[in-house]
């Protein structure tokens, strides 16, 4: 469940403003979950995320997210409860490692906001999925922030309960920095 909007959080922070010339170097990626369980926010976060992107916000016609991230990189805080996570009912980490983000589209917003598209894939379920982005351009680099909610069951992660919810909320936040170049 978590590891559902997290991957797609991740996959949101990981936009990057490629159009200005210069190198481009990750300065932060932060991908934060949290869900209810037994009425009480769980909350935790995942270590282990790969990101490549393009972002032309003046042409935005070629840009491109893409995104992986280790399942067995969870951290809820509470190892038992990792532990618990990675087993075959929630994301079965030892046969899929990875969830994956592979971006479709990326459009402008009437209130200058964007909305990310892609295909989600968590487990063996893939789905397009429209991800809200915020990108704050600054003179050095981007700030990219990303926060929506998604139901766990639509990958199988975790099955019915009466005690977790079915809805996990992601925040996704990416620096990028560009060096300017000569």
């Amino acid at each position: 469940m978590r590891t559902f909007l997290i991957s797609a959080v991740c996959i949101i922070c990981s936009i990057s403003l490629s159009a200005q010339m210069g190198i481009q170097t990750d300065t932060e990626i932060t991908v934060n979950f949290k869900i209810k369980n037994l009425g009480i926010n769980v909350k935790g976060n995942f270590l282990e995320i790969n990101i490549s992107s393009y972002i032309d916000l003046d042409n935005l016609d070629n840009n491109y997210i893409n995104a992986n991230i280790k399942v067995n990189s969870i951290n809820t805080g509470n190892n038992k409860r990792d532990e618990h996570l990675l087993k075959e009912d929630f994301f079965d980490a030892d046969k899929y490692e990875e969830i994956g983000f592979k971006s479709a589209n990326i459009e402008k917003l009437p209130d200058n906001s964007f909305s990310l598209t892609g295909n989600l894939t968590i487990k063996n379920t893939t789905k397009l999925i429209s991800i809200p982005l915020e990108i704050d351009e600054a003179k050095n680099g981007l700030t990219i922030t990303s926060n929506f909610e998604m139901n766990r069951r639509d990958f199988d992660i975790g099955g019915r309960s009466w005690i977790l919810s079915d809805i996990v909320k992601v925040e996704v936040i990416y620096n990028k920095q560009i060096i300017k170049g000569d």
